[in-house]
């Protein structure tokens, strides 16, 4: 019932919008023409029009005041290898709001660590009882968990460049993964054993596995790290007594006036349960994350009404749904 009226409250603010008189400045989305690497999902029960294409159909997912729908930024794989986005202008100012890269994270990483740690103290233990190399592996594991191919419902921009982000994503990563980490430390576990094989038995794997002899004793050689670094992470997961929320990320380049203003990257750790899961997989979209960036109010430009307005009611929403949850609680 919730869910039923979140979804009718942000409809409505869409319709609210429409017949408010005109802002001073309106947002505009655009997505590269030559760019196809992004797909909306419409939430759909016909399979047939599950996944939508284009241009058209990703502007009305991210305005349109539902969550049930949204934009995923680089659909093809989970290992992003390309920023594919939109631009988003309101006013002087544009937001390039993209997919994050493996080479982002050199740039995000250690603060997204470090507020992992904030939120999670036990994962900030685990990790300082861990060797340099497990240290890697145990912050790797969450680096390739899917949180780079971010999947946006909601996008909102006013026009002194404060912005709102809703992702949607797993309301609670744990059984991800210890899904994923139990298959990795399966496979080292494999590979571990291969330490004392013959080179004839490690050649015969390595053809077996597509790579050199080379490649698969550099592998074996670090087994014992991954190990460590993957079976501290799976018993801090499996001792969590709380939910494990992250969201994916994205990247966010700010512009005013064609002036490169700086770069954010937009994450939260805490979710709002969306009361829906992917019609595809059963599993993904269970929750809702927002990223809020705060305008320049020394702009003197005023905000967007619909943007105040859905900033507004999503609040109170929002607020309504953690009240409910600690009733049900």
């Amino acid at each position: 019932m919730f869910t039923r009226k979140l979804l009718l409250g942000l409809s409505l603010v869409a319709s609210l919008g429409a017949i408010a008189a005109q802002p001073a400045w309106s947002l505009t989305i655009d997505f590269d023409d030559a760019e196809t690497n992004y797909r909306t999902y419409t939430h759909n029960p016909d399979p047939d029009a599950l996944y939508r294409y284009g241009q058209v159909a990703a502007i009305h997912a991210l305005t349109d005041g539902d969550f049930s729908t949204n934009v995923e930024l680089y659909y093809s794989s989970e290992d992003v290898t390309r920023n594919v986005g939109f631009d988003a202008t309101v006013g002087n100012y544009t937001a390039r709001v993209t997919s994050v890269t493996t080479s982002d994270w050199q740039d995000y990483g250690a603060q997204w660590r470090q507020d992992l740690f904030t939120r999670y103290n036990s994962f900030q233990t685990s990790w300082d009882s861990l060797s340099s190399p497990a240290q890697t592996v145990f912050e790797e594991t969450f680096k390739y968990a899917g949180l780079g191919d971010p999947n946006i419902a909601q996008f909102a921009m006013d026009a002194s460049g404060g912005m709102t982000i809703h992702t949607v994503g797993f309301y609670d990563l744990r059984a991800v993964l210890q899904t994923r980490a139990g298959e990795k430390l399966a496979q080292y576990e494999t590979l571990a054993k291969l330490a004392t094989a013959t080179n004839t038995q490690k050649a015969a794997a390595a053809a077996q596995m597509g790579i050199s002899t080379t490649e698969l004793n550099h592998k074996i050689a670090a087994s014992p790290f991954a190990i460590e670094g993957l079976t501290a992470l799976l018993a801090t997961v499996n001792n969590l007594q709380e939910t494990l929320q992250a969201s994916e990320v994205a990247r966010v380049d700010l512009y005013k006036n064609g002036e490169f203003q700086g770069r954010e990257y937009a994450y939260s750790f805490n979710a709002v349960a969306s009361g829906i899961t992917a019609l595809d997989d059963g599993e993904s979209y269970s929750g809702v994350y927002t990223w809020t960036k705060p305008g320049n109010s020394g702009d003197g430009n005023v905000p967007e009404p619909t943007f105040l307005l859905a900033t507004a009611v999503a609040g109170g929403l929002f607020s309504a749904a953690k009240r409910k949850q600690k009733q049900n609680s």
